[in-house]
């Protein structure tokens, strides 16, 4: 009994002692609670919709990072915040050109922040009102053909709508790039007078005024698939190997790596004759590569060349060293990577490429010419492997038969 009585008089006696303590207040680990210096504002390089500040940072030892706070031309609040062992804050995104300033601070461990520097950026025009300018529109096989100059590089969308008969402007489609210099068709549209009305758009969401564009799109026929076959020839390559089958080369999917024409792997040039079931005038092909983690490596072709006949009367033996031997050269292609990035490295940008179906047209001379037998010819492969794959095969042009 006296021995409990004694316990609890020294709980008693530890419960004041730590009822009596006063708090105290923690800095955080590494900060001493006392605010980083300055920051020193070097120079501003005013960019295209933007600018770039170097500074010097405050010697501080627990300085955790630089932030740069400002109000965009909408007077919307944005700050960018770079580490304690970078120089330089890159303030981007502006879609109109102007002063703006921005207060550069120091923030260390403890979130104690600095005297703000206020420095001014005067960005230059935003690229999307010097792309819009450079657009220029012509005359294009089901629809309108856009070519653009891009010298930034920046990453915009081309947003195209038309005028309806009811006269209503109607979205139709936006294509994504940051090529510096290329074009683009948009297609699907019927041979008749259309008003086609354009604007550029940024990562950002800035965008430009409308450009109006009016031209009468060139007949355009979908070639029906269903009357694609197999028209086996002397030299042809299989592109039913490995559980694929050849049929899938237009069977109206692609984008999956298990869905594609697939020869064995030989060297090349591969070959491949098919039969359209129609006669018919060339305009021009979508060639849809093998997908997946296949895009723009193994066998999808990167130089190949396309043939064609009206008919396979009067053929010379079939030569190995002459595959063209008879047949008439529509055209000599090779696929484009927008990136630019070696085999196995694929952009968003490239994905989209592809997934949209790469887009070749035949020149006029070729265009002049019935054919109802396609000879592909695979000359080189990305990745230069000794296989030919094929996610998808799609012809325009006009019905002779």
């Amino acid at each position: 009994m006296e021995k409990r009585k004694i316990n609890i008089g020294y709980l008693l006696i530890c419960i004041l002692l730590i009822l009596g303590c006063t708090e105290e207040e923690h800095s955080a680990y590494g900060s001493e609670g006392i605010p980083p210096g300055a920051v020193v504002i070097n120079s501003v390089e005013n960019r295209p919709g933007g600018a770039i500040i170097r500074f010097t940072p405050p010697t501080n030892q627990d300085l955790l990072y630089i932030k740069g706070a400002y109000n965009d031309e909408n007077g919307i609040s944005k700050q960018v915040i770079v580490s304690s062992v970078i120089d330089t804050l890159s303030i981007l995104g502006f879609g109109q050109s102007g002063d703006y300033n921005v207060k550069v601070t120091a923030v260390d461990t403890g979130d104690n922040e600095s005297v703000a520097v206020t420095t001014i950026i005067s960005p230059l025009e935003a690229p999307i009102h010097a792309i819009l300018e450079s657009i220029e529109g012509a005359q294009d096989f089901g629809g309108i053909n856009i070519s653009y100059l891009n010298p930034t590089r920046a990453e915009v969308s081309l947003n195209m709508s038309v005028i309806d008969q009811e006269g209503n402007q109607v979205f139709k489609e936006s294509f994504y790039t940051s090529q510096a210099n290329n074009s683009y068709s948009f297609r699907g549209y019927d041979s008749i007078p259309t008003t086609f009305i354009i604007y550029v758009e940024d990562r950002w969401g800035n965008q430009t005024v409308t450009k109006t564009l009016e031209t009468t799109p060139l007949q355009d026929v979908f070639l029906d698939k269903g009357y694609f076959s197999i028209q086996p020839m002397p030299g042809d390559e299989s592109f039913s190997e490995y559980g694929f089958s050849a049929n899938q080369m237009w069977d109206g999917s692609w984008s999956s790596q298990w869905n594609c024409g697939h020869t064995s792997f030989l060297a090349l040039p591969h070959q491949l004759t098919i039969r359209l079931g129609q006669t018919v005038k060339l305009n021009r092909f979508k060639l849809y590569q093998r997908g997946g983690t296949e895009l723009y490596k193994h066998g999808n072709p990167k130089r190949f060349q396309i043939y064609g006949r009206e008919n396979l009367d009067n053929l010379p033996i079939y030569s190995p060293s002459n595959p063209g031997d008879g047949w008439r050269l529509l055209g000599e292609f090779e696929s484009f990577k927008p990136s630019g990035l070696p085999p196995g490295s694929n952009t968003e940008e490239d994905y989209l490429f592809q997934d949209n179906g790469e887009d070749f047209v035949f020149d006029y001379d070729a265009q002049q010419y019935n054919i109802k037998y396609i000879r592909l010819v695979n000359l080189e492969s990305w990745n230069n492997q000794m296989v030919s794959v094929i996610g998808e095969l799609s012809f325009w042009g006009s019905i002779v038969d």
